[in-house]
Formats: C-alpha cells, structure tokens, sequence
C-alpha cells in the first residue's frame, strides 16, 4: 500500500510540472506576442513622429517670402498624383518651355536647383490636379516646343511643392496647378495629339475624359 502511495504521489508530481512547464510555455508566448505588439507600436509612434519632425522642419523653412503671388507652400507626405502636358520629340518626350528637359516613363526629374529642399518655383515643373486642367492650360509664347506633337503623361510627387492660389469672390481657392520640385513619370494618358485647339483629336480627348 505505501508503495502504490509513493507511485501515485509520483505521477501526480509529475503531472503538475508538465502542466506546470505547459503554463509557462504559454505565458512566454503570450509575453512575447505582447512585446510584437508593442515594439510594433513603438514603431509606428517613432515612424509619426519622425515624419512630424520632418514635416514641421519643411514647413520652418518654406521660402514665403521668396514667393511669387498666388503660390504656397506644401509638403506631401505621401504620393501626390498629377497630370502634365509634354511634347512628342522625335522617339522623346520634353518639356514644351525649354524643348530639351526629358520626361521617360518610370523615371524621376529633380529640379536643377533646390531639389532637396525648397526649390525656386520657376525651375519646378508644372502640373495639374486633373488631366482637362492640365490639358487647357496655356503655354508661354516663348515656349521651344509649342509646334510640336503633344502628350498627356500622369506624374507623381513627394516633399516639397508649390500650390496656386487664386482669389475668387472673397475666397481664396487652390486653381489646381501645383509647381513641383520632383516627380515621377507613371503612365503615358493619351496619343500624341496637335497642340492646334481646332485638331479634332483634342476634342476626341476632351470627350474621352468626359467634357465635350
């Protein structure tokens, strides 16, 4: 009798530190899930608050008193989407102003000035909110490339730009062009058409997007 005691004290000895060893087990995972999370947390926090820094930095050094009228300072954070109007040189697309700057497809232009911060707004690139806006707007009459074949392209942007700003019945309103000190060329919009307002191909674009 006293030996079946031992053995069945035994065995539930041993039942208790596997259960026991069992526990601990899932306390350590449960620990280690919660410090995932946390550090996960901390993460995110540390990620905000860099950005924060580097926006609020940005934003200390904007350049509004170099400024032309109309134009404010903006920062993306993230991915700005844009359109702007190029021209078809040869196998190239270029800037209709100067007829020499290249836009390629995937690639990203920095101003020649400024890129890393806040870049004069007359060597930024000009873009536009949507694509019609971006198709209606002028050019200047000096521009190298007016005769030329041209083309939508679609542009994304971060960090520092430039927003115009008109005022309208009391109210100041962003006109939908921005001047951008970066952008990346991500998709070509449409077929290369004649700048000639009159070419039917312009009107097929304008209804293609949805004015007539």
């Amino acid at each position: 009798m006293p030996s079946t005691l031992t053995h069945e004290r035994a065995r539930h000895a041993r039942l208790r530190q596997a259960a026991e060893r069992k526990l601990a087990r899932f306390e350590r995972q449960r620990a280690v899930r919660e410090t995932s999370r946390e550090l996960e947390r901390l993460k995110d926090e540390c990620a905000k608050q860099i950005a924060q820094i580097d926006d609020d930095r940005a934003h200390s050094l904007r350049p509004s008193w170099q400024l032309p009228p109309g134009f404010k300072c903006v920062h993306f954070a993230g991915q700005g989407e844009f359109y702007c109007v190029v021209a078809c040189k040869g196998d190239a697309f270029v800037s209709v102003v100067d007829g020499e700057t290249s836009f390629r497809l995937g690639s990203t232009l920095l101003t020649k000035r400024g890129a890393l911060g806040w870049a004069p707004v007359d060597c930024c690139f000009l873009a536009y909110e949507t694509p019609m806006k971006a198709l209606e707007a002028p050019f200047p009459k000096t521009a190298k490339a007016l005769t030329l074949p041209r083309v939508l392209l679609k542009v994304t942007t971060t960090g520092n730009a430039y927003e115009e700003h008109k005022r309208h019945g009391g109210v100041t309103r962003w006109t939908g062009k921005v001047a951008l000190s970066r952008l990346t060329v991500t998709r070509v919009m449409t077929d290369a058409f004649r700048p000639d307002l009159r070419d039917p191909t312009f009107f097929r674009i304008r209804k293609s997007f949805g004015k007539a």
